[in-house]
């Protein structure tokens, strides 16, 4: 397994797993246009680090996230991880995880934060890496009309 840190070179083969992944699994509705937008916002956001999975040169998972300061520390907001449909299940989502905080250590992160779906698979996921649930946030929206 290779790990690369994309760039906005990288957004259409990123765009296509990602528009397959959330259409397909997710029943997401993603187009191109929207996928391509979304994309290029976090690899080009300040402090951005969005590693790429490869086996034989073809991108089967990624990461997109960047650094977040605090004022005791830095952490890595972890916005998005995919694998491609056709290679879930088979332990790299976990590879990419394990890659992921290596790197971000490395960089000085002592924290690595995410907001999941609140569902037993994504929090299977999630807990078999060491991550928990913290209990002293709630994730909070507003639709506007």
């Amino acid at each position: 397994m290779e790990y690369r840190k994309l760039t906005i070179e990288d957004i259409n083969e990123i765009a296509e797993i990602y528009i397959n992944y959330y259409n397909n699994i997710e029943n997401g509705c993603w187009t191109k246009e929207k996928a391509c937008k979304r994309i290029a916002q976090l690899i080009t956001i300040n402090d951005s680090m969005c590693p790429g999975m490869y086996k034989e040169e073809l991108l089967i998972g990624f990461i997109l996230g960047y650094y977040k300061q605090f004022d005791d520390l830095l952490g890595y907001i972890l916005d998005e991880i995919i694998i491609d449909a056709q290679h879930q299940n088979k332990g790299y989502g976990t590879l990419l995880i394990k890659a992921l905080e290596d790197i971000v250590k490395s960089s000085g992160a002592s924290l690595i934060e995410l907001a999941s779906v609140n569902d037993e698979a994504h929090i299977h996921f999630y807990k078999k890496s060491g991550f928990y649930i913290a209990d002293n946030f709630i994730q909070m929206g507003k639709f506007l009309k």
